[in-house]
């Protein structure tokens, strides 16, 4: 095709597209010195809340970026080889890109702005597109989420020290010990014990690769580790992907770049752990993409919208049926995200009341609190609140509900469809949601090439 002084394909359109990844998450990650300073001036009680400098969200071209998803957009919807049963799916995920930009261009206006009335329209507009990419958090799961835990702290029997963090942490959040319980889904031991079988089949390959005689892993190790089950478990199919070392938070795949990326601080990961993360970061991520490469509709590669939450959702699944235990994941995140978005508390307060809850959760009856306890869990709770605040330092970002929302989501489809394994292929057969009856119409029609 000839378009725009240029004679491209759709894989090669495809493939300039995921070069405009938003990449919300790196962006959203300030410069390291303001990070440190920040933090620092935080937790000492110099500045009540942090005022982060976004470097990388600063430095973005948005309208540039803008132009051009918009210029392949068009090239691919009069594209002479586009499959007009795709063309819809196209257009949904270049959408998607676009309001992730819209995202960030409204953070960055957010951060700059002074005038009330002008924050106020910045922070609806936020709130709003935040909602349309990650879903909106559900009061009730989050009353009962945090209810619980307070309930928990509440049987406890604490020393007279933990007693004066419990009397403050009730002074920040309201606790009803007469609150009738929300019904929260759990999958019947039935399916988890299905699951469990089908995990340890599906992915004896890649977990083989991991030493039976080694307890304790290093980045190098895992390194190597998850280059081989690739190398030998995907073969010519995974040519592209690569694994790598970088100053990083957690081990995370970056589809649109075909890599892995390892914390360059991993030291003693347990063998548990990297068995967890082969299912989920290999078994998951990366096998649905080298899957959805093999079909005629690219973009299974990448993700058919919308389908965040399934990702990550069938990961934590992945993680729990290998060990044949469901727990309900991302708990904590949620509760951040309540605290911010239901209890309208700012940073400060939210950090006042993530510390006391983990300290108390985490302490044993009895125990004195010790100053060290106290600054383990202000740490962790700075951390917790910076992930959800990220990007504005004020307004919380939805992303992470995904952990909780998508794991439910995906038991639940995984108990309607228990034994039937032409259901189960489309669960793994590129990045989709399998239990959304479009996506799998979409599905079913695809070819392998």
């Amino acid at each position: 095709m000839e378009q725009l002084g240029r004679t491209i394909s759709i894989p090669e359109l495809y493939s300039e597209l995921t070069q405009e990844d938003p990449k919300l998450v790196s962006n959203f990650v300030p410069d390291k010195a303001s990070g440190i300073q920040q933090r620092n001036d935080f937790l000492s009680g110099r500045i009540h809340n942090p005022d982060h400098y976004y470097n990388k969200l600063e430095m973005l071209d948005l309208d540039a970026t803008r132009q051009h998803i918009t210029e392949i957009d068009s090239e691919i919807a009069s594209h002479d080889e586009l499959n007009p049963k795709y063309a819809n799916s196209y257009h949904e995920f270049i959408d998607r890109y676009m309001r992730q930009l819209d995202m960030m261009d409204v953070a960055r206006q957010f951060k700059a702005a002074h005038a009330d009335e002008e924050r106020k329209v910045l922070k609806d507009e936020y709130t709003e597109l935040n909602i349309e990419l990650y879903g909106q958090p559900q009061e009730s799961v989050y009353r009962s989420l945090i209810q619980e835990k307070l309930q928990k702290i509440e049987a406890k029997l604490l020393s007279e020290s933990a007693q004066k963090i419990k009397k403050e942490l009730l002074e920040l959040v309201e606790y009803n010990p007469n609150t009738t319980p929300y019904e929260r889904f759990t999958p019947t031991s039935e399916t988890v014990e299905w699951m469990h079988d089908v995990v340890e089949t599906l992915y004896g390959g890649v977990l083989s690769h991991i030493p039976e005689d080694q307890e304790v892993f290093t980045a190098p190790d895992v390194k190597a580790i998850f280059t081989e089950a690739i190398e030998e478990e995907f073969g010519e199919a995974a040519r592209d992907w690569c694994v790598d070392i970088e100053p990083a938070k957690a081990v995370s795949v970056k589809t649109s770049e075909k890599r892995i990326v390892i914390p360059e601080d991993m030291n003693n990961a347990t063998r548990d752990s990297v068995r967890k993360l082969m299912v989920h970061e290999v078994g998951v991520h990366v096998m649905r993409s080298i899957m959805g490469a093999q079909t005629d509709l690219l973009l299974l590669q990448s993700g058919l919208e919308p389908y965040y939450d399934a990702e990550e959702g069938l990961g934590v699944v992945m993680e729990q049926a290998l060990e044949g235990k469901f727990s309900e994941r991302g708990v904590d995140h949620y509760v951040t995200v309540g605290l911010a978005y239901f209890e309208q508390k700012d940073f400060r307060d939210v950090f006042e009341t993530k510390w006391r809850l983990s300290l108390l959760e985490a302490i044993d009856e009895s125990a004195d609190v010790t100053e060290a306890a106290i600054e383990k869990a202000k740490g962790g709770a700075y951390s917790a609140t910076m992930r959800i605040d990220r990007g504005t330092d004020e307004l919380p970002w939805f992303k992470d509900l995904a952990y909780y929302n998508g794991a439910i989501d995906m038991w639940r489809h995984l108990e309607t469809i228990r034994g039937d394994d032409l259901k189960f292929m489309f669960v793994l057969l590129g990045k989709a949601d399998p239990s959304n009856v479009a996506h799998e119409r979409i599905m079913y029609e695809t070819k392998t090439i």
